[in-house]
């Protein structure tokens, strides 16, 4: 009887893998980056709310609305 796994196929188990930031737009290559080069390729853009944002948020609803869920 043959191993089978349990999850999907890797799809980039058959891809070819490069550290070069020239290779970003070929297809079929995964580039490898160190998180200081993520970084200022915008990877880890922040675009939560701040806490401030949210609670100015919940000025615009009707009292009617938070207690009827809507």
């Amino acid at each position: 009887m043959s191993a089978s796994s349990d999850g999907p196929p890797d799809p980039t188990a058959s891809a070819v893998r490069s550290t070069t930031l020239n290779d970003l737009l070929v297809p079929g290559v995964v580039v490898e980056l160190d998180a200081g080069e993520a970084e200022d390729l915008g990877a880890f853009e922040e675009t939560a709310l701040t806490a401030a944002d949210a609670w100015e948020a919940n000025a615009d609803l009707d009292a009617d609305e938070v207690r009827d869920g809507e």
